[in-house]
């Protein structure tokens, strides 16, 4: 390959906007709803390898008004999001996070199905996120930030690409997440192989939100109901979490891998650290945040009516 080519190459932004089309939408439960996307551009969508919990950044209107992309013909360069920040709303519209549940190279094209969480009923405020799935029908387009599989190399930092969950030689794993971790957690277990061994633990609002889960590893799937009584939000979580630490007999030190409410999550990095597992070597996520509206710490304070 010329030089100019090869520094061309490595020189390429690894994520870029990606339009599609929504293909299918079907309720998996009471408050998850699967959005299928399919289009030509997403030929150039995806990752070496299993997505495991590839995130992708959604970019949604205002109502009325006309999105106004980042990059140029889809593709960004590096520090992108920090000038789609400085645009004016209500041209910018949003952006919100989202795990990549399944990709499939279907004979009529590349198909990407994202689970999200419908928040709905009375006293209920969607934001623009989940509002957007209650609205989605066939037909609709949509773009997204992802992965662009032509771009990424064996050199391409993971997180760059969108995966975070790098166990290294680790054999024993503990995931634990709400309902927002439900579709990384699932995408995780499915790519394991066999000598994985350890606990992954979800909590959802109640038994009708349990999905299925399929797993060649030995990790034993745990899922909690929330319920409508007293229990504090993530408060099962993070029990079920300590006794599995506390019931492991000997040194156990494995690869942690959370994703939850801000508030939960650092009860669990507590946690984690108390019982001698270093979370400065496993990965915590902080999905989301109560009262906010937004991705983690990130959120901004929802206004009440």
């Amino acid at each position: 390959m010329p030089l100019m080519a090869a520094a061309t190459l490595v020189s390429r932004h690894p994520v870029r906007v990606f339009e599609a089309v929504v293909s299918e939408v079907r309720d998996l439960s009471p408050r998850f709803r699967r959005i299928t996307f399919t289009g030509p551009a997403l030929q150039a969508f995806g990752v070496p390898g299993p997505t495991l919990d590839l995130r992708i950044k959604l970019l949604l209107p205002n109502p009325g008004h006309p999105l106004r992309l980042p990059g140029v013909n889809g593709v960004l360069q590096a520090g992108w999001y920090q000038d789609w920040l400085k645009q004016d709303q209500p041209g910018r519209g949003f952006i919100r996070s989202y795990t990549v549940r399944a990709l499939r190279r279907a004979p009529s094209g590349p198909e990407v199905d994202v689970d999200f969480v419908l928040h709905r009923g009375p006293g209920s405020q969607p934001g623009p996120g989940s509002g957007w799935a209650l609205e989605a029908a066939p037909g609709c387009p949509a773009w997204f930030v992802g992965p662009d599989i032509t771009a990424v190399t064996a050199a391409t930092p993971l997180p760059e690409a969108g995966i975070n969950w790098k166990p290294g030689r680790s054999d024993r794993v503990l995931l634990a997440g709400d309902e927002t971790a439900v579709p990384a957690v699932s995408s995780i277990l499915e790519a394991l192989p066999p000598q994985i061994s350890g606990h992954a633990f979800l909590e959802v609002p109640d038994a009708a939100d349990v999905l299925p889960i399929a797993t060649q590893s030995g990790v034993h799937v745990t899922w909690l109901h929330r319920g409508s009584g007293d229990v504090p939000r993530g408060a099962r979580l993070l029990a079920a979490v300590q006794q599995a630490l506390a019931s492991d007999t000997g040194t156990w030190h494995p690869y942690a891998w959370v994703g939850a409410e801000a508030a939960t999550v650092r009860s669990l990095r507590r946690c984690l650290t108390e019982s001698g597992v270093d979370p400065r070597a496993s990965e915590l996520r902080g999905y989301w945040s109560l009262g906010k509206a937004g991705s983690g710490v990130n959120g901004i304070p929802v206004q009440q009516r």
